[in-house]
């Protein structure tokens, strides 16, 4: 699980969190009229919500469905409905949380206290019943299932902490007669949560995440219609929306995946060439009153506006390339206003495109790490093949200090921080750059930090094929960079290449505006292939009602794999490798796999059906293994040197012993023809 910001892979509702510590449902105790309704959208509600009207129906099981999320942003007041996604749908800052372990705990008033003296964060005011339920976040962030718990886990587990095959659900009891409900205490398990587990390839930092804060609520919930009739009922499928807030004061998250068809953005936030994704960068300024140098804080007063103050570079990788022209950058905070509510203040910031004399902030590109501005040494120590590092330096001379000044002036202002956006098409080059697909990397670094520069990184869900370029035995399976490989639909069109109009061209018919997947391998011999085309819509009626987009994985995918450009002193095999298939996903849905992957997931083929026939070498061989998506890779293409005589498909023509041989055959064949010929000729002459 790779649960790096940006929530990735998914365009689902936007939620926030739910942070309830201390709010308690007294009004599940409080008899209602006896009027019975049928659960249905009548009262505000979404028929998932099954918000009855009346007194609680004690034959009807209660649900709960728990939707985690990494925040940015601080909780609101919530209703426990579905609805609560709405309320905050252009909120974007929000991450799902896979493989997160959360328990339920029943609990009473402890001794001497009452149910309004229970707090969620305060053991001492409640006790537990031993009435427990676990269930673990799928990579929608979403639990639905329930099951019996121990010591805040799922009882019956394997040693990841997941449920064992067979293992069944538990329901939550229904509310007895007189409308007695059950109350609970809902608990983040962080330390047994497979998320931050070391041996998780794809594992969260446990340091960079509070947990979710504990949620007390009843079951039912007792609620009140969301519309103007302003009936009281109950919500028999409560849903909570705890967060983990993101302790650090800089972050990137994707805002939106725009389909490359539509320009709209999609429901699920998968990408295929030729998508655009919306980022952000965001980093957090303290106002403590005063400041202390080099304490690791940047605050206000210690803004100077020469360019020094914040520092941004995001490691833009092959499978990914800039929008200048959309490039914006924007100072928040949050001030009193006059009737002492909160109101959010923004300021745009303007760049050298803008302001070329004086602008807020300039930017640009450089295919070499920029050096960081707080300390020695460069934003990323490492250079990568195919990469545009973009520089963003922030507060520079001009109108920004005037923005400095304002923002000083803005007494008790607080919740400050400065963004940059920006749109990046998804190309069809392969991203062996990155890590898991279409992915990249952001760092900060500022005036104030005295320590390494901070860093985050993002994906979305996309299809991707990761393999190894090795050469032969003898050079000990060493990698071969720039090796490059393309798409073909069969071994008898192996000039006809897969392109981002979905159909194979020869590179002299390649219409205008598309261009052919392609996949290169970098310095480490890895070949990755990114944001694959595996997805074909379904109909309008099929999906009407799902909540689903409507994309599911085609089954009609059987690409090869061919070798389109060879480095020199190797030979090119010649031939087709496949079968390229996603036989292992075909027929699910966009949802589907969000729910398995998570938004940051890459979908990768059937390697069983990819061989390399006779230039397969195992992996056993290789060392260091490669690894994709912070595994090891299972596929390696050996390549055989122009001087190899026992290569597959080579002629023996290569030097030796064996080729003198030839020649003196030749030789001896050819005088032998001559002097045929010259005896011929003289015949005739005579």
């Amino acid at each position: 699980m790779h649960m790096q910001r940006d929530n990735e892979g998914i365009r689902l509702p936007k939620l926030l969190g739910l942070a309830v510590a201390g709010a308690t449902l007294l009004a599940g105790m409080v008899v209602l009229p006896a009027t019975q309704a049928s659960a249905d959208e009548d009262y505000g509600y979404n028929a998932e919500d099954d918000f009855v009207q009346g007194p609680v129906v004690p034959t009807k099981t209660p649900r709960l469905t728990v939707t985690m999320y990494l925040s940015l942003a601080k909780g609101f007041a919530p209703t426990g409905s579905s609805k609560d996604a709405e309320a905050l749908a252009k909120t974007q800052d929000l991450t799902p949380a896979k493989d997160v372990l959360f328990h339920v705990e029943e609990v009473q008033p402890a001794t001497g206290k009452d149910w309004g003296d229970i707090k969620a964060s305060d053991p001492n005011t409640y006790t537990q019943t031993g009435n427990s339920f676990a269930g673990i976040t799928n990579g929608q962030g979403v639990i639905d299932t329930w099951y019996d718990a121990a010591d805040g886990k799922i009882k019956n587990a394997d040693e990841h902490g997941f449920p064992v095959a067979g293992e069944t659900a538990k329901a939550f009891p229904t509310a007895t007669e007189g409308g007695k409900v059950h109350y609970y205490i809902l608990f983040e398990n962080k330390d047994a949560s497979w998320a931050f587990n070391p041996q998780n390839p794809n594992k969260l930092d446990t340091n960079k995440y509070d947990a979710a804060e504990n949620s007390f609520f009843g079951l039912p919930y007792a609620a009140q219609s969301l519309n103007a009739t302003k009936a009281n009922g109950y919500i028999y499928n409560l849903h909570l929306y705890p967060k983990s807030k993101n302790k650090s004061v800089f972050s990137k998250t994707v805002q939106d995946v725009l389909d490359s068809k539509t320009n709209k953005a999609k429901n699920q936030r998968t990408a295929v060439a030729g998508d655009k994704i919306d980022y952000k960068l965001s980093q957090t300024i303290a106002n403590n009153g005063s400041a202390t140098a080099k304490d690791g804080i940047l605050d206000v007063s210690e803004l100077k506006g020469n360019y020094k103050d914040i520092l941004f570079v995001d490691r833009m990788s092959s499978a990914l390339k800039l929008d200048e022209s959309t490039v914006a950058g924007t100072l928040y905070y949050t001030v009193k206003g006059a009737d002492n509510k909160s109101e959010v203040k923004t300021v745009a910031l303007t760049d050298q495109k803008a302001n070329a004399s004086a602008p807020d902030f300039r930017w640009g590109a450089t295919d070499k790490s920029p050096n960081r501005i707080s300390g020695t040494g460069t934003m990323f120590p490492d250079t990568k093949d195919a990469v545009q590092y973009y520089q963003f330096q922030l507060f520079g001379g001009g109108t920004s200090g005037t923005v400095i000044s304002t923002l000083t002036a803005a007494t008790g202002a607080t919740d400050i921080h400065v963004d940059v956006t920006y749109q990046a098409t998804v190309t069809p080059l392969g991203d062996s750059t990155a890590t898991d697909g279409v992915a990249n990397d952001a760092a900060s670094d500022f005036s104030e930090n005295t320590s390494d520069v901070i860093k985050d990184h993002t994906n979305v869900m996309n299809a991707g094929l990761a393999f190894g370029s090795v050469k032969n035995k003898d050079s000990q399976y060493a990698a071969l960079p720039g090796t490059e490989y393309r798409l073909v639909a069969n071994s008898d069109s192996l000039d006809k290449y897969l392109a981002t109009d979905g159909d194979f061209h020869t590179t002299s018919e390649l219409p205008k505006g598309a261009q052919f997947y392609q996949a290169t391998a970098n310095s480490d011999g890895l070949v990755a292939f990114a944001g694959l085309p595996i997805f074909g819509s379904e109909s309008a009626t099929s999906r009407a009602g799902t909540g689903d987009s409507g994309e599911k994985v085609r089954t009609d995918i059987s690409w090869k794999l061919v070798e389109t450009n060879t480095p020199e002193g190797w030979r090119n095999p010649g031939v087709a490798f496949g079968t390229v298939t996603f036989s292992n996903v075909a027929g699910k849905s966009a949802t589907e796999l969000a729910q398995t992957y998570g938004p940051h997931g890459v979908v990768q083929p059937n390697y069983d059906e990819l061989q390399f026939k006779n230039f397969e070498v195992s992996p056993a061989s290789i060392t260091p293994k490669m690894k994709f998506n912070n595994q090891d890779i299972s596929k390696y293409e050996q390549h055989f040197a122009n001087t190899d005589t026992d290569a597959p498909l080579a002629l023996p023509l290569t030097g030796g012993r064996g080729i003198v041989l030839l020649l003196v055959v030749g030789a001896l064949i050819m005088g032998g023809a001559l002097y045929a010929r010259s005896r011929r000729n003289s015949s005739a002459r005579a």
